[in-house]
């Protein structure tokens, strides 16, 4: 009857199943040991107290022929054949006491007749001949018993149930090389790809729409642009810029908490103080007065530039002087900042860049302390459990010189039990070879 509770391993339910009684099995099996124990060791009258050797060496009582209480199975079939053996003994002991009675009174009979020369021999050879074929009939069983014992299979029921489990579902497997915590973070790692995803989904539908729209412009209006339009444009595109820029930013600082708290580089913290209406208007109007002088004078050059006064061409030295004077002026005329505006997004790209590195280096940084501090944590508990070195021991140089100095010796050890092994084996074959040479010569013979 299995037991009432399963394990949840079938190959381990279906190994110690044998094993495993219900509770009434259990206790009818305890009672008839018990019985069985105390009637063989407290036995009822000093008759069958030593009924093993009485059945070895019978001295002719009647207890001989009692079967002892809860007697079943091979024990049974062995009392029957301890019995069968002690009755073929007397029968033979008394065939052995006729035929010397018989030759007795034969001698006595006939005490001078002569036996013939050639009765000895026979005799002789008879009686060989009975023995090789004794010797031969126990061969004959030796190696029918060396041949079922390699032949039989070892019970399943005798073998330890270690094993059992190992060859039926294998070793336990090793650990994964990742911490739990990041096994448990699964489900976040899987947000976070969706999310990006997502955006990426966002910013192709964008740039397709910024094609579209910068086609039909391109279309609706062929004609160049204005200055005006020019400079409004370039606002707007850095206005862009900076809230784009910006909401990058804020999305980075949301994501990437852990990242800056331990990053070497701290941003500095500024209180907020209220905005003062008075001083923006001040900063504005100078601003504002320093654009319009900038274009004064912008205006000015151009005019004098325009209605520069142009001498005769005789007059080579001055045609030469007025040409270095426009040639120094026109050298040291400030280039616009239009210029600037191409290498906005090399510069911005350096930055994020930069800004990713640090990062990156900062999480590499985190990652390899923690491995380093998971390392000496499992050095600590190896050298408190293996007691291979001292406890506390973390030098790595050590443990790898002990850890070869146990592969050597374990190899060594497998080496000694392989040698003694493969010994075993062929002084087996031997005898096995020596057998079935000894059973041709018999047949041949």
């Amino acid at each position: 009857m299995p037991a009432p509770t399963a394990c949840p391993i079938l190959e381990v339910d279906r190994a110690l199943s044998s094993y495993v009684h219900a509770r009434e099995e259990t206790l009818k099996i305890r009672r008839a040991l018990s019985k069985y124990l105390t009637a063989s060791l407290r036995p009822v009258s000093a008759e069958t107290q030593n009924q093993h050797l009485n059945h070895e060496c019978p001295p002719n009582i009647s207890a001989v022929s009692t079967n002892p209480p809860g007697l079943k199975g091979s024990r049974l079939d062995y009392l029957h054949a301890l019995r069968a053996r002690n009755n073929a003994q007397s029968r033979h002991k008394e065939l052995q006491a006729s035929i010397e009675d018989l030759q007795q009174a034969h001698i006595a009979e006939h005490p001078a007749q002569a036996q013939p020369a050639y009765d000895n021999g026979s005799t002789q050879s008879y009686v060989s001949l009975l023995r090789q074929r004794r010797r031969q009939a126990e061969l004959q069983v030796i190696q029918h018993s060396l041949e079922r014992l390699l032949t039989t299979r070892q019970p399943l029921g005798l073998e330890d149930p270690r094993t059992l489990v190992e060859k039926t579902i294998g070793n336990q497997p090793d650990l994964p090389a990742e911490r739990l915590e990041q096994l448990s973070q699964t489900q976040d790692d899987q947000t976070y790809i969706f999310k990006l995803k997502q955006e990426v989904l966002d910013a192709r539908s964008n740039l397709d729409r910024a094609n579209a729209a910068r086609k039909d412009a391109q279309t609706k209006a062929p004609s160049s642009p204005t200055l005006q339009q020019q400079v409004f444009a370039l606002e707007c595109a850095r206005d862009e810029i900076v809230e784009w820029v910006q909401n990058e930013l804020a999305k980075l600082e949301e994501e990437s908490v852990f990242l800056e708290d331990a990053s070497p580089i701290k941003r500095p913290t500024h209180e907020a103080t209220p905005a003062d209406l008075s001083s923006i208007e001040e900063r504005i109007r100078c601003a504002y007065d320093k654009y319009t002088t900038a274009r004064a004078s912008l205006l000015q050059h151009y005019e004098m530039l325009q209605h520069s006064p142009v001498g005769p061409a005789s007059d080579g030295n001055d045609a030469s002087g007025t040409s270095e004077e426009s040639t120094q002026y026109s050298t040291q005329q400030p280039k616009p900042v239009t210029t600037l505006l191409s290498h906005f997004p090399h510069l911005t790209h350096v930055a994020n860049t930069e800004r990713s590195l640090l990062q990156q280096s900062v999480y590499l940084q985190s990652q390899i302390e923690a491995a380093d501090q998971d390392i000496d944590e499992m050095l600590l508990r190896l050298s408190g459990e293996s007691h291979l070195l001292p406890a506390g021991s973390k030098d790595v140089t050590a443990w790898a010189k002990t850890a070869n100095e146990a592969e050597v010796a374990t190899s060594a050890a497998a080496k000694e039990h392989i040698l003694a092994s493969r010994q075993e084996i062929s002084s087996v074959s031997a005898i096995v070879e020596l057998c079935s040479l000894q059973s041709k010569v018999l047949a041949t013979s």
